[in-house]
């Protein structure tokens, strides 16, 4: 029985464990600004993100110590490939900056959708407005970096990002932000006011100007049409119609938009420099995977395959990072690599056949949308070892499982 000033403390380090989650993406724009402003430049994001992580530790140790004990598991497998490097490579600093963002992931995932019962701080509703939030300071830095404040996405001034750093995390970010806002009001709103919805972020994606972000986004809708129920046989032909009226409108606006920013140059040059469609849409990675292969991966030693050879050595000594998400944490952390760093989609996939049993049309959604992401994860990279959308990750699976929980507790009342 948990008592009544436990439950008060709990409570406080809640809104402290909220206020950390709130700055998340204000500390990294911070971080971005003080980057491409000062020579003399040290991060700021790396720090915080440590502490909030130790901060997370210490609430699973003290209200879950199941989860605690089932985090602890994980960070042990990972330190046998610390160790590993350290004493092989000499080098594990890099390596454990990307182990820590993969952990502290899980360590959100496994404390938001923990103990629930006591006090009912974290919900749907809470997570959704933060996703919002998250969403509303991305757009902002594109918006800045579009008008010339800030960085753009390419050369040549082609899409922005403002004052962050990592242009494809923050495309990742933004999309995984995007897709909880529309599952989240498409059971409150119609379908017109959800597809104006779609429109107005639509438009950010076009101007961050990311192949990934602005097929994603066009996916991810669809996905939520199916959460909505949108496919039944009465609702087909105003929704067919719709679509068609309004793909027409979206491919209209966003060809000039590409053409207009220079995005259509870029995929023309990246057409032909890799020899054909796919070449362009990997922007050339099939030629880095083909070289890490033969040149890294097939020298490996027994230890190497298990424990990988680490990112120190990858970044600053092979110069190989592939930017394939799975291929770089293979090489870099074995095949013990895989297990941490997709931990929270293998968590997200067995959820998302529970909630199949009791929402059939949910279940499936999220099964669409958790391999859509996977494959961002492939195509475009730092997804799974992102320090920026780490938190909108575990959001992201921590709302999956309350809806799960939901629709569960809703189907035993009937």
């Amino acid at each position: 029985m948990i008592q009544e000033a436990d439950v008060s403390l709990k409570r406080v380090l809640n809104l402290c464990l909220l206020a950390f989650l709130l700055l998340w993406p204000v500390v990294d724009a911070l971080n971005g600004y003080l980057y491409y402003n000062y020579s003399s430049f040290t991060s700021v994001s790396a720090p915080y993100k440590a502490l909030g992580f130790v901060f997370v530790l210490m609430l699973l140790f003290v209200f879950e110590i199941f989860s605690f004990i089932k985090l602890f598991i994980l960070a042990a497998l990972s330190v046998f490939c610390i160790v590993y490097q350290y004493l092989v490579y000499g080098y594990a600093v890099e390596s454990i900056s990307w182990i820590v963002r993969a952990l502290l992931t899980v360590a959100l995932i496994l404390y938001l959708v923990s103990g629930r019962g006591c006090d009912f701080f974290w919900c749907k509703n809470k997570l959704a407005k933060l996703m919002m939030f998250y969403f509303f300071v991305m757009a902002f830095n594109v918006a800045l970096g579009v008008l010339g404040v800030g960085e753009s996405q390419y050369s040549g001034g082609i899409g922005g990002k403002g004052f962050i750093i990592a242009g494809n995390e923050m495309s990742f970010l933004m999309l995984v932000s995007a897709s909880i806002m529309l599952v989240h009001v498409s059971d409150r709103v119609c379908f017109l006011k959800l597809f104006f919805l779609l429109l107005v972020l639509l438009v950010f994606f076009l101007m961050k100007a990311t192949k990934v972000a602005i097929l994603g986004i066009c996916l991810v809708y669809f996905c939520v049409l199916i959460h909505r129920g949108c496919f039944k046989v009465k609702y087909l032909p105003v929704v067919y119609l719709s679509m068609l009226v309004g793909g027409a409108i979206v491919f209209f606006l966003g060809y000039q938009f590409v053409v207009a920013t220079g995005l259509m140059d870029r995929m023309i040059y990246l057409y032909h420099l890799h020899g054909g469609f796919w070449g362009a849409m990997l922007s050339g990675r099939i030629i880095f995977l083909q070289d890490a292969f033969n040149e890294l991966i097939v020298g490996f030693s027994f230890f190497d395959v298990l424990f990988g050879i680490g990112v120190d050595q990858l970044l600053f000594v092979e110069d190989l990072l592939v930017e394939i998400d799975l291929i770089d944490v293979f090489m870099a952390f074995g095949v013990v690599g895989p297990l941490v760093f997709y931990f929270p989609w293998i968590l997200g996939l067995v959820w998302s056949c529970e909630l199949f049993k009791e929402s059939p049309r949910s279940g499936v959604c999220f099964i669409f949308l958790i391999f859509i992401f996977i494959v961002v994860s492939v195509t475009a990279g730092h997804v799974v070892n992102s320090g920026i959308s780490s938190s909108a990750t575990a959001f992201f699976i921590s709302y999956l499982y309350m809806l799960k929980e939901e629709q569960k507790n809703a189907r035993r009342d009937e």
